[in-house]
């Protein structure tokens, strides 16, 4: 019988889908859990499997909607003794999920990176969905999320009196036999954009605006996007606008692949957790631009951090990068943030209170 269940609803794989299926991991070989694994695609499967685990061979329909039917049947066919984990990337993705299982009264834990309001997130209709979530919320039975940031906004602004663990992002890059090198300068500033293409939340609608308005100061920058999702349209008409020689998109591969090819990671989110590409980036010697949205203020220098939907912000940060040695200032800077703000132990420490908890509530 499985200590803990975990079902998942997204369709493609991105930086927290890696964070969970790393700590899970690492949980079945370290502490000894027994899991059971549910996720709808092939390509989940197979990241799971590269993660040392083995997903449930549950048969999941390919449509959205016969998909949303198998999982409440896995909801209805669960142990309502035995605890189940929700992996949601936002507190409002799949909230019909959460209500099914709280209204079949299973034992519900959820592990979310992100834990703000719709209101905060730019959602059509906030305050309705805000209204309508807050109250499931309070059945959650344990919470795991990535840092005290968010933990603080559980429990301040949903009024969460659950446990919650903070269990940080960890970089599971394999070592490379030699740093990454410095680009040529005859393309100019290398730019990367590395994940899931979401246009709304990682703020590459605003983006694409921007630079096909052709700004003057863009012209000494190349903008490479590597990754899939549902705002590759929008890439490939602004690819298509600019040409190659400034902008060029690649499909998902290892972050290696686009770091050996830039000189900077550029992430325009209106809201993230604590982005685990940004922290590879770092691990890789890459100097990392972002939003002061994407949580990623307490890490990067200040000149690389700017407001979402500041054109001169951005130009601000990427122009103070131009220079290598600027590049290896602002990498190092980082690398020594992370190792302040979340220290390897924490992490080891963080996971085995989570499987203790978890044995010490079950029946």
């Amino acid at each position: 019988m499985p200590e803990l269940g975990v079902l998942l609803t997204p369709r493609e794989s991105g930086g927290h889908e890696q964070a969970l299926f790393g700590w899970l991991g690492d949980a079945v070989r370290e502490e000894g859990l027994r899991l059971a694994l549910f996720t709808p695609t092939q390509a989940l499967r197979d990241e799971a499997r590269g993660a040392g685990l083995r997903p449930m061979p549950f048969a999941w329909p390919s449509s959205a909607g016969a998909c949303r039917a198998a999982a409440l049947r896995l909801l209805y066919r669960w142990p309502a003794d035995r605890p189940l984990l929700l992996a949601p990337g936002v507190l409002h993705a799949a909230a019909w999920l959460l209500a099914a299982a709280l209204a079949l009264r299973r034992r519900v834990w959820v592990y979310v990176p992100t834990a703000f309001t719709a209101a905060r997130m730019g959602y059509r209709g906030a305050a309705w969905r805000d209204a309508a979530l807050t109250p499931w919320l309070q059945g959650v039975e344990r919470w795991i999320t990535i840092d005290e940031v968010h933990a603080a906004t559980l429990r301040q602004t949903w009024h969460i009196d659950a446990p919650i663990h903070c269990l940080p992002n960890v970089v599971r890059l394999p070592a490379l036999a030699a740093p990454l090198p410095d680009g040529p300068t005859a393309v100019g500033t290398r730019v990367a954009y590395v994940g899931r293409f979401e246009p709304h939340a990682k703020g590459l609608d605003w983006l694409a605006a921007t630079l096909r308005r052709r700004p003057p100061w863009a012209l000494p920058f190349h903008f490479r996007f590597q990754g899939r999702g549902p705002g590759e349209w929008l890439l490939r008409e602004l690819a298509s606008a600019l040409g190659p020689q400034q902008v060029a998109l690649h499909p998902h591969a290892p972050i290696d692949e686009a770091l050996n090819a830039s000189d900077v990671l550029l992430l325009t989110s209106r809201y993230e957790g604590v982005p685990l590409v940004a922290l590879e980036a770092t691990q890789r010697g890459r100097p990392v631009v972002a939003t002061l949205e994407s949580g990623l203020a307490r890490l990067l220098p200040a000149s690389s951090v700017f407001g979402f939907g500041d054109e001169r912000g951005l130009r601000r940060a990427l122009e103070s990068l131009r220079d290598p040695s600027a590049r290896k200032r602002a990498a190092a800077h980082a690398r020594e943030r992370q190792g302040v703000l979340w220290p390897a132990e924490r992490y080891g420490e963080a996971r085995r209170e989570i499987v203790q908890a978890l044995r010490g509530a079950a029946p």
